[in-house]
């Protein structure tokens, strides 16, 4: 199966189904990036393994008055979002800005299979119960000039734009936000925390990577 034989928009579409309030959060770039995408054979077995120690502190966590907000790797949050949706029932919105590019810094072919092949198996569901899922390898620090030689630049950072605000959080019965991440947390994130934390509890979670 090859890329140019996927329907993207058919992809988009389950990804993006049953996110309620949270629809607008989910990203269309992705999806559009890889329409001009140089077109590889996709793998047709997919493995879906995931951080069993994050697995659990979400679905211990995850609740209707609880919004969780996770900051892993792609690969990790792909497969999370596909084990939660299908064995949980608890609905993922993907919030991957990310301009895929066959040159591009971050996103690989990998992350490419694991979007498509996990989407294309999500199972319908409807749930009380979201979380937010980001990707940890949005954007890299500790690269230097030379990493970046013949590449495209397509690391992002988020904005409030990207995540919710206390005030749409409350409007949906929400009292606490639990942010699930590894190592230091990234500072687009922490801005967020400062800002939102003045008006609801924010509770922080690292998990080994």
């Amino acid at each position: 199966m090859y890329l140019q034989d996927i329907d993207l928009r058919k992809v988009y579409t389950i990804w993006k189904s049953n996110l309620g309030p949270f629809q607008g959060f989910f990203r269309s770039t992705p999806f559009v990036s890889l329409q001009t995408y140089d077109n590889f054979i996709l793998k047709e077995e997919n493995t879906c393994q995931c951080n069993q120690g994050a697995l659990n502190i979400i679905v211990e966590n995850c609740s209707e008055n609880n919004f969780l907000i996770v900051d892993l790797p792609i690969d990790e949050i792909l497969n999370l979002a596909f084990l939660l949706n299908n064995e949980y029932f608890i609905k993922p919105i993907l919030n991957i800005n990310l301009l895929f590019h066959p040159f591009g810094i971050i996103g690989t072919k990998e992350n490419i299979n694991k979007l498509i092949n996990n989407g294309l198996n999500l199972k319908k569901i409807s749930t009380e119960k979201f979380i937010m899922l980001i990707p940890y390898d949005r954007y890299n620090d500790n690269w230097k000039s030379d990493d970046l030689k013949d590449k495209l630049n397509n690391q992002y950072g988020i904005s409030d734009d990207d995540l919710p605000s206390a005030d749409i959080l409350k409007i949906l019965g929400y009292t606490k936000i639990t942010i699930l991440t590894i190592n230091k947390i990234k500072d687009d994130l922490q801005d967020y925390i400062n800002f939102i934390n003045e008006d609801i509890e924010v509770e922080v979670i690292k998990v080994k990577g």
